[in-house]
């Protein structure tokens, strides 16, 4: 009986296996900084270079930028998330001494 569960659920684990490793791939991409920080050097090269204008410059470093502050926000609130709180987290400390009668 449960090899034959096993057989029927095997292309439901294995697509919900992938579903997560895209998730995670995703994920991974969506709070990488470093793909706009090197579009950001590109984007001064170009503008040393002169090939492209002192406006296109500032709308697309303003925009680099914007991405770059969500990223940070979204790290500081899965930090902020994994850290526990003196509300959430307790311990006891019980200390004993010597028991002279």
């Amino acid at each position: 009986m449960f090899l034959i569960d096993d057989l029927l659920l095997a292309p439901v684990s294995g697509f919900k296996f992938i579903l997560g490793q895209i998730q995670k791939m995703a994920d991974q991409e969506l709070n990488d900084d470093t793909v706009i920080k090197e579009q950001l050097l590109e984007l001064q090269m170009r503008y040393e270079l002169e090939e492209i204008s002192d406006e296109e410059f500032r709308e697309r470093e303003a925009e680099l930028f914007a991405r770059l502050r969500a990223i940070k926000m979204r790290q500081l609130d899965l930090m902020h998330q994994a850290v526990h709180t003196a509300d959430s987290s307790s311990f006891v400390i019980e200390v004993g001494g010597d028991e002279r009668e």
